[in-house]
């Protein structure tokens, strides 16, 4: 892993080249010494990260600034920066959103650089006032973590690790015995490696990282089970081009509305599959992390920052990891159902999709990097929308359904005491002209898609749509017409089929089965609203519905296949 580490190194030099630039340097400031953020904001936690690199970089001898006298400067002027912004209770403020808190995830940060440092340099007096000074902000949040607790489910597992952390290094009883009360809670992660907040993309690594160090810090060997099996599950959620399906998270990695970002799994899996590959012995894992160093690299996405494992794992430098790991694979092809997170998973070759319920997003297809994903509404009562809760498993594949009801009221039997509509009981009244509707889709695979049969029972003449959401960047072709696919514009055909191709890749995706009975799309009650940045393809039609549609994934060739033609 030598290559890494030195690419690490460089990028590590870089940085300090680049953020030492960046300190608010006025002492009139309100926040002198700081470092902003992306935002413009100098967090303490950005002040904490900054300061861990200071210390590898320092103590790293194949950095430009091995026991360079003005980085010790600097990790002192750091120390000093977080004391000063720490509250009276000693916890931190994180002020893009969280106040008097505790510096959980600063801690880990701070004390795996401490440890370093401890390893590597505290030799000169210099080095023991600098060393004097980190311990002095480790022992400020220790006390803060006693003051405060934790908000989200994650939280319970960072704090645990930061307590255990702490508690080793300051020994005080405190720290340990709220850390076990946390560890009594239970692991929150589900039979098939799922956590509660369910963030492949984002909260899964913070509980991965936690429980690492929960089980290494506090001797619980037995923590080791939780973190492979989410570290396992991460591998059905990679998808053809190397980036993570993050659509059914519980966190903001799902995107907060938009369906088009993407998730890597660059820095902080780099480190984590490092890490747990080499205590578990685990070739896989570190197979792994190699690919997602080189798949970082090689998109410029930059190399990610683990020096510190290097640096508390020395032997990892020098091993051969190419000659280790030769003949390791990851399987790049699968299919995997979760029916306690309700999302099936198939990954190809050269595509994916999956199914997930309570999300009116419902169908996610990938080929290369092409995407789109699938929505259903009918006008019924302006209820709906398709948001199936479940995802049941078939003879022939996969299905999701709902069923809405609504009906009409009719007046009192007898009077009520009130014209308040509000202080009205309105359960005393009878019901009429009781109305259902139940839209059924059912999945079945094809070698390079999948086909969908919908289904409606009850109620007739109602408007209904399928509506497909296409990420742009692609051609639109017809048999009639050929379109760029710009964001906030659409289509519907009567009949026939669209083909979408990536322009610079070639990547195909051809929807078969097309249908437009009316225009009531954009602005269907009820239904979710257009997307502005992405490009919409409808299909419509009028209760009851019995349709099929084929949505086939291919590449560019020099002649097309049957399943190309328009």
């Amino acid at each position: 892993m030598k290559q890494h580490y030195l690419q690490m190194v460089r990028g590590l030099d870089l940085a300090y080249e680049r953020i030492k630039t960046k300190v608010i340097n006025d002492p009139d400031h309100l926040f002198n010494g700081g470092y902003a953020d992306l935002y413009g904001i100098p967090e303490t936690t950005n002040a904490a990260g900054i300061m861990h690199n200071f210390i590898c970089a320092y103590c790293c001898k194949e950095s430009k600034y091995h026991q360079n006298s003005e980085v010790l400067e600097r990790i002192n002027a750091v120390c000093g920066y977080i004391m000063r912004l720490t509250n009276p209770d000693c916890t931190s403020n994180l002020l893009i959103s969280d106040y008097h808190a505790p510096a959980t995830f600063d801690l880990l940060s701070i004390v795996r650089a401490y440890r370093i440092f401890l390893k590597y340099a505290d030799k000169t007096s210099a080095e023991k006032e600098t060393a004097r000074r980190v311990l002095t902000v480790i022992t400020r949040h220790a006390k803060g973590m006693l003051a405060t607790g934790f908000r989200t489910p994650n939280h319970r597992w960072m704090e645990a690790a930061a307590l255990l952390m702490t508690h080793n290094i300051l020994g005080w009883p405190a720290l340990k015995e709220k850390a076990d009360k946390y560890l009594a809670e239970g692991i929150d992660i589900d039979a098939y490696g799922e956590f509660t907040e369910r963030s492949a993309g984002m909260y899964n690594a913070v509980n991965d990282n936690a429980l690492l160090t929960i089980a290494e810090e506090g001797n619980h060997p037995e923590i080791y089970q939780y973190v492979e099996k989410n570290m396992n599950l991460l591998f059905s959620y990679i998808e053809c081009d190397g980036s993570i399906f993050t659509q059914n998270s519980r966190r903001k990695d799902k995107g907060e509305g938009s369906a088009s970002g993407k998730f890597f799994p660059g820095h902080p899996y780099y480190f984590l599959y490092l890490w747990a590959g080499h205590v578990l012995k685990n070739k896989k894992y570190l197979k792994f992390a190699e690919e997602i160093f080189n798949d970082s690299v090689d998109n410029n996405r930059g190399a990610p920052n683990a020096v510190w494992v290097y640096l508390l794992n020395p032997e990892l430098i020098d091993w051969d990891s190419e000659k280790d790991l030769k003949d390791i694979e990851i399987p790049k092809t699968y299919s995997a159902f979760y029916p306690l997170s309700n999302i099936y998973r198939c990954c190809k070759e050269y595509f994916s999709y999956s199914i997930i319920a309570n999300n009116p997003n419902f169908l996610f297809v990938k080929c290369g990097d092409l995407n789109i994903y699938v929505r259903a509404c009918a006008s019924f009562f302006a209820i709906a929308q398709f948001v199936p809760t479940e995802v049941i498993k078939t003879d022939e594949g996969y299905c999701m359904e709902i069923t809405a009801v609504d009906d009409y009221m009719l007046p009192f039997e007898t009077p009520p005491a009130t014209s308040d509509w509000f202080a009205m009981d309105h359960s005393s009244r009878k019901k009429v002209c009781i109305c259902t509707l139940k839209i059924t889709i059912d999945f079945i695979e094809l070698e390079n898609g999948l086909k969908l049969r919908v289904r409606t029972e009850g109620t007739e003449k109602v408007p209904f749509k399928l509506e497909y959401v296409v990420i742009p960047n692609c051609k639109v072709e017809t048999q009639n017409f050929v379109m760029d696919a710009h964001g906030g514009e659409y289509i519907s055909l009567k009949n026939g089929n669209v083909r979408l191709e990536h322009i610079e890749k070639g990547h195909t995706i051809t929807i078969k089965g097309m249908f437009s009975k009316h225009l009531y799309h954009t602005a269907l009650r009820g239904s979710v609203p257009q997307v502005k940045d992405s490009f919409t393809i409808y299909s419509t039609d009028f209760t009851p519905i019995d349709r099929e549609v084929e949505i086939l994934c291919t590449m560019r060739k020099s002649t097309y296949t049957d399943a190309d033609k328009i």
